[in-house]
């Protein structure tokens, strides 16, 4: 399977998630914001005021609002706020795999409903040249 390039149809949001998470921790979260933004409806993304860098994204999928916050250079703090009527109610900190796996399996629920979501799965599973 090393050097196939995973197909639409044969991969999962979360299988993709967990494994980019293991690959390259550091681009995780520039990776979510730079597929999810614009596709979650909803989604926001924090940045620090003169450089502009990533520093946390919320993605609200369900009742549920998945926030991954970046807390070092390469450690993150993930967590799933539930939502009623807008108002966070519950606030539960996830370790980072699980947070992965659980935003995966959601995100692609959500993101199969829409063509627009279907289509960045597409170009996100595309290859990336180095």
């Amino acid at each position: 399977m090393a050097g196939e390039t995973p197909s639409f149809d044969s991969v999962s949001v979360a299988a993709i998630l967990a494994q980019r998470g293991r690959e390259d921790r550091a681009a995780l979260l520039d990776d979510l914001v730079a597929m999810l933004s614009g596709v979650v409806p909803g989604a926001r993304v924090d940045r620090t005021l003169l450089s502009r860098r990533v520093t946390a994204i919320h993605l609200p999928v369900g009742s549920y609002v998945y926030v991954l916050r970046r807390s070092g250079s390469a450690s993150f703090e993930a967590s799933r706020q539930q939502q009623v009527r807008g108002v966070v109610i519950r606030t539960d900190p996830i370790e980072i795999e699980a947070f992965l796996v659980e935003l995966g399996l959601a995100l692609e629920a959500e993101l199969q409903r829409t063509e627009r979501g279907r289509d960045a799965l597409r170009a996100w599973l595309t290859p990336r040249n180095p």
